[in-house]
């Protein structure tokens, strides 16, 4: 589950609570201290805004660290979220949450993140998904993918399912299609199920991928995108532009290192 997913199911990452102390915008705090005293109807000063996730190290509100129902319970149950516990659909305090949110409720689901070596069973099923997202013909992931299992490259892939499905899918190749040939291995294919996008399952697969090829010695990673703003949050920086092959404009390249 993505560390910036609470134990209710809200998303962290786009809290102004946790926007205001990462950027240390003094004055976005006092707009949450505002907004917050209003909807509670209780005075919240802008000193009590200081918070860096619900599930994460680090500084809470005092309301998340010691006064929320959802948190005390899950903490106590030793739960990753609320997601994995049985009593959740008859709970009231969780219950009120994931009727008013329905991204909240989404991110509840219980994804596996696996790496293809772990489930090579999933070889022929994942190059036919990859297949059908990207136009690429499936007998080059199926090359990619034995070449990977067989142990004769290490770049790896890696998936997301959502009890057998696979929801979400990238892999590492050598080069994904442009002119920096020297820029090497590319993180490729990266793609969520439409249905099942704004859960961090992105981040997850990449953060896994980056973890992955770091334990074996692979890094820098490298990656094309036309995005901006979405791959920074998971540790790439844009490093260059590169020409893609058969494209007619630049496209940006980032590194993960």
């Amino acid at each position: 589950m993505k560390q910036m997913i609470a134990y209710c199911g809200l998303n962290c990452e786009s809290c102004e609570a946790r926007l205001a102390t990462i950027h240390r915008d003094e004055a976005l705090r006092e707009k949450v201290a505002e907004s917050w005293s209003k909807l509670n109807g209780v005075k919240i000063t802008p000193d009590m805004i200081h918070c860096e996730g619900c599930r994460t190290d680090g500084v809470k509100t005092p309301y998340c660290e010691s006064i929320c129902p959802i948190r005390q319970c899950a903490m106590g149950r030793k739960m990753e979220t609320c997601g994995s516990c049985e009593e959740k659909d008859q709970c009231e305090k969780l219950g009120a949450i994931l009727q008013s949110n329905a991204e909240a409720a989404g991110n509840l689901k219980s994804y596996a993140f696996v790496i293809l070596r772990e489930r090579p069973e999933l070889m022929d099923r994942a190059a036919s998904w990859f297949h059908e997202k990207w136009g690429v013909p499936k007998e080059a992931y199926l090359a990619c993918m034995t070449a990977y299992l067989s142990g004769e490259t290490e770049y790896g892939w890696y998936l997301c399912l959502d009890g057998e499905r696979i929801v979400g899918g990238l892999g590492v190749i050598e080069n994904d299609f442009h002119d920096r040939k020297d820029l090497k291995p590319n993180v490729c294919a990266v793609y969520t199920e439409e249905a099942h996008r704004g859960r961090g399952i992105a981040g997850e697969l990449l953060n896994l991928a980056a973890e992955d090829m770091k334990a074996k010695g692979i890094s820098p990673l490298y990656l094309v995108t036309d995005h901006i703003g979405f791959y920074e949050r998971y540790g790439w920086e844009f490093f260059c532009m590169a020409q893609g092959d058969g494209e007619e404009e630049m496209t940006r390249l980032y590194i993960h290192r």
